[in-house]
């Protein structure tokens, strides 16, 4: 891989590395408004009982957002160090390059596709 297309790739996983902090900071915004309601729902209990099922789903809903972005925002982390330390593209398993167009499509990729697939059959025991 060349040096453009690293540089090219490195600014793909800043813009994502941006953009979910906004989305991050967004939720845990949007979570810390929603606790401070009224009193009633700062207690737990909400006004009326339809509100019950609807407050828990939004939770669930951010804490599975928070937690997926936070997962992401970790493998575009660890890519970013792997590009300092020049082992970026090349793949866990097999030590291979992994294909440019996979890393086009997946910039924080660590496998190459039959990797991959081998780790999705095994339940990533690979």
């Amino acid at each position: 891989m060349n040096r453009k297309e690293l540089k090219e790739l490195k600014e793909i996983l800043l813009k994502q590395k941006e953009r979910i902090l906004k989305s991050i900071g967004y939720l845990e915004e949007s979570t810390q408004k929603n606790a401070r309601g009224n009193k009633s729902e700062r207690a737990g209990v909400p006004t009326h009982l339809a509100e019950l099922g609807t407050d828990t789903f939004e939770k669930d809903l951010d804490f599975n957002l928070t937690s997926s972005e936070t997962e992401l925002l970790e493998m575009i982390d660890e890519s970013l160090k792997r590009i300092e330390e020049k082992k970026y593209g090349i793949c866990d398993g097999c030590g291979t390059q992994i294909p440019k167009q996979r890393l086009k499509a997946i910039p924080y990729a660590r496998y190459c596709i039959d990797c991959q697939k081998k780790r999705e059959k095994t339940g990533g025991k690979y």
